[in-house]
């Protein structure tokens, strides 16, 4: 079968260089959501859901788009924790016109996890629950960013945007997000000091497995992969100032990753072992 310039192009760009430009995505039907400006659209026949930053939010003089490089790269990492699923496909939709990124995420079938007992929701993110205080999920407490498969048998994270040093409306976590993850204090259901009962429930020993499975190197490498590619994306587009912010944003949070990291497998460890 015979294919034109530009589906060779479309097929280039979403199998080996992983990017795509706003030109490529069809179909797209607006609607305001969250703190993104949220649409579905099809990306190779294929139905996504498309999210830019809001304008309005603060973002503590950040570029808005740097919220969903954010949220990128906090995909990037779940992936490597199967037990930790997210949506099937993730892609970052550059709008060199205007100076905008965003993302896109392929759409997950299922209903929102607060249409389930607490208790079943629970057992279903255990594989997750060290992966989630690792990245600082905050907002892993708002049922809205989980979805239950029609089966009810696994749960699906999405819009990890208020992760690593970003608050899911923009701002910077500041000092919150530290070498030394409050959030085993604040996250696990076990600590007296918890302020979310999500996790009660969970199954500790398959959380610590799960996270445990996946060494730091491979986890690093995702990093340095994943943050050389969106700058050579952002500079290729012309969006140096973007490219400069997710340059410092991703050496400023890395070594705070490779701490917590420890801190965390440290503690998944001793579950382990008792």
């Amino acid at each position: 079968m015979r294919i034109t310039e530009g589906q060779l192009r479309r097929i280039i760009r979403e199998t080996l260089l992983h990017e795509i430009d706003i030109e490529d995505v069809g179909e797209s039907c607006w609607a305001a959501g969250s703190t993104h400006l949220l649409s579905t659209c099809t990306i190779g026949g294929d139905k996504f859901y498309l999210k830019f930053s809001e304008e309005i939010l603060n973002y503590d003089g950040a570029d808005p788009s740097m919220l969903v490089l954010n949220e990128y790269l906090a995909y990037k990492i779940y992936k490597l924790f199967p037990g930790a699923k997210t949506p099937g496909r993730i892609e970052i939709v550059y709008d060199r016109a205007n100076k905008k990124v965003a993302i896109a995420t392929l759409a997950v079938p299922g209903k929102h996890g607060r249409s389930i007992p607490p208790m079943v929701l629970a057992k279903l993110l255990s594989a997750g629950v060290y992966v989630d205080i690792f990245m600082s999920h905050w907002d892993i407490s708002n049922t809205a960013n989980l979805v239950v498969s029609p089966e009810g048998d696994s749960v699906t994270r999405i819009d990890p945007a208020g992760t690593l040093a970003k608050r899911a409306q923009g701002r910077d976590k500041g000092g919150a997000f530290s070498d030394m993850p409050g959030e085993l204090e604040t996250m696990l259901p076990t600590s007296n000091r918890r302020i979310t009962d999500i996790f009660v429930g969970t199954d500790l020993r398959e959380a610590a497995q799960s996270f445990l499975s996946t060494q730091w190197d491979s986890i690093s490498q995702v990093i340095r992969d994943t943050h050389e590619q969106v700058l050579d994306d952002l500079t290729q587009r012309g969006m140096f100032d973007l490219a400069q912010q997710w340059d410092d944003y991703v050496k400023r949070v890395a070594p705070i990753l490779a701490k917590r990291h420890r801190a965390v497998a440290e503690h998944a460890q001793h579950i382990m072992e008792t």
